[in-house]
């Protein structure tokens, strides 16, 4: 007799490797599940693709698209997804970034699929960001968004969540009903002894934000702080210079810190950074100590940030 068991079509969204990252976790988790892939870059680069590539293997179909500005450039996402045959018919889809027009898109002509969010780093638990937002555009754009197919946006996807997947235990999240997912297993992590202690810096585009973060004024900081290791963000166009050794890595930083502790059981390791939400995410691992660096504009800025930071998971602030 031939079996009619057969598997739930299901979409998953990522637009980060640390989305990446959750999305595998979901998966394992889901067996009776298949899963096609949408995975959309901002940046493409060797260590987005190996994490894509990584995913990509427990998927039956997949998308890797390079996002392009502009109209033109949306009308050719949805010339990939149609000749991918990604686009309909699926019973749940899960997404973090729920911003994306291109992900709203597929929601929309998707329907009466069941809706699952999980996290974007900590744009899920900052009360002012965009995702507690109700971003619907203007009449005469909502018409024209409407005519190319999008229906839904950030209010609509928030309350059409049946759950939200998380990585941070006890916090207040988009939707109430959430799910903890761990990253990382804390155990292999418990130190014998520890001989040594070392200081990484992980470093954003802070020029991004305001005038003031010269290289000079970085590289002032991290000398006061004895930085040992640079771990650079993949925006930054500058390093500044100082007594450290750059990390180079086609690893995100919580996978890389993971890796690095397993080859040095010996070795505590003080993390510091302005307002990475990737120091948060290993902030509860064995042998690490995350510190957030901050002055007067940028906690005027994400007072938000560094109050639920300081507050809700304990990490010291750092003054400068």
């Amino acid at each position: 007799m031939i079996s009619t068991n057969r598997k739930e079509k299901c979409l998953i969204m990522c637009l980060t490797p640390l989305q990446m990252i959750i999305s595998r976790k979901i998966i394992e988790s889901n067996p009776d599940k298949d899963f096609d892939l949408v995975a959309i870059t901002l940046i493409d680069n060797i260590k987005y693709r190996n994490y894509y590539k990584k995913l990509k293997k427990l998927c039956k179909n997949s998308l890797y698209y390079i996002s392009e500005k502009g109209l033109i450039g949306f009308l050719h996402f949805v010339k990939e997804l149609k000749l991918k045959e990604i686009n309909s018919d699926y019973k749940c889809i899960y997404l973090a970034s729920i911003d994306s027009r291109y992900f709203q898109y597929i929601i929309s002509k998707n329907n009466l699929a069941n809706i699952y969010t999980f996290d974007d780093g900590i744009a899920n638990i900052i009360s002012n960001d965009v995702y507690y937002s109700n971003d619907a555009p203007v009449i005469w754009k909502k018409i024209i968004w409407r005519f190319i197919g999008i229906k839904y946006y950030i209010k609509d996807i928030r309350d059409k969540s049946l759950l939200h997947y998380t990585i941070y235990d006890d916090i207040p999240n988009i939707i109430e009903k959430t799910q903890l997912i761990k990253l990382y297993e804390n155990d292999e992590l418990i130190p014998i002894i520890i001989n040594r202690i070392v200081n990484i810096y992980v470093g954003q585009p802070l020029e991004e934000i305001s005038d003031i973060f010269t290289t000079e004024y970085i590289s002032n900081i991290l000398q006061k702080l004895n930085i040992d290791f640079y771990y650079p963000h993949p925006r930054e166009n500058t390093i500044p210079l100082g007594d450290f050794e750059i990390i180079e890595s086609d690893l995100i930083f919580e996978d890389y810190i993971i890796r690095y502790l397993q080859k040095n059981p010996d070795i505590k390791v003080r993390v510091y950074s302005f307002i990475s939400s990737a120091i948060l995410n290993i902030c509860s691992l064995n042998r690490i100590e995350v510190n957030y660096i901050y002055d007067k504009e940028l906690y005027y800025k994400y007072k938000e940030f560094y109050d639920i930071v300081n507050s809700k998971f304990n990490i010291d602030l750092v003054k400068i």
